[in-house]
């Protein structure tokens, strides 16, 4: 189990879903899902959506939680608002029909406005606070500690097979913590590294602090 402190009183672990699990109260971050972006024309695009909210549904129930907040970009485009998404996601909704959802608006929703209200999802705008911490989109410069995403941050490390590979990090700053994006076919990219934050990657379902 890989955590960090970043407050004397707030505990947060680091999921190898790219996700974040708060205990104390009982919630789930994730981040930069893009329910409906495909990279080619031989990706099935609801297989791929079926597959992530799966994703989120078995990594809920593996800590029991009572809430999901997502940290912006819920969906990828205007079009994903459809008839059959949404019955998707009511579907999807119905399964974890006990979990608070709350969307942290994040570019794309500055752009599609926020979900259908048929989804059951509350939506605040970034700079939200609850319990000593700030729910951003994109990073930005605040009092206090903030969870933002946006980034999609990746970093090279050591692989078996090449002489490095990118995979998804999580960036951890003295006042942020970066949380990559959730789903598997978003591209990560490969952030500077600096003096002062660390790295917590994910690579063969595990997390592993440099």
């Amino acid at each position: 189990m890989t955590t960090i402190h970043p407050t004397q009183s707030i505990e947060l672990e680091l999921c190898p879903e790219r996700a974040v699990w708060w205990a104390h109260q009982r919630t789930l971050f994730v981040a930069d899902l893009h329910l409906g972006r495909v990279l080619s024309p031989s990706c099935d695009e609801i297989k791929l959506i079926r597959h992530t909210l799966h994703r989120v549904t078995s990594v809920v129930r593996r800590y029991d939680a009572q809430r999901i907040v997502c940290l912006g970009d819920m969906f990828h485009m205007k079009r994903h608002y459809n008839a059959e998404l949404a019955a998707m996601m009511c579907d999807w909704r119905a399964h974890v029909s006990g979990v608070v959802v709350l969307l942290v608006r994040g570019n794309h929703e500055r752009v599609l406005g926020d979900p259908p209200a048929s989804l059951g999802i509350s939506c605040v705008d970034p700079g939200y606070s609850e319990g000593g911490m700030t729910f951003l989109h994109e990073p930005r410069s605040l009092q206090g500690y903030s969870l933002c995403a946006h980034l999609h941050p990746s970093i090279l490390v050591p692989s078996a097979r090449v002489a490095a590979e990118a995979v998804p990090c999580f960036v951890i700053g003295q006042t942020y913590l970066v949380v990559p994006a959730f789903e598997d076919l978003v591209p990560g990219r490969i952030i500077p590294k600096r003096a002062d934050e660390s790295y917590a990657y994910i690579q063969h379902g595990t997390v592993t602090t440099v």
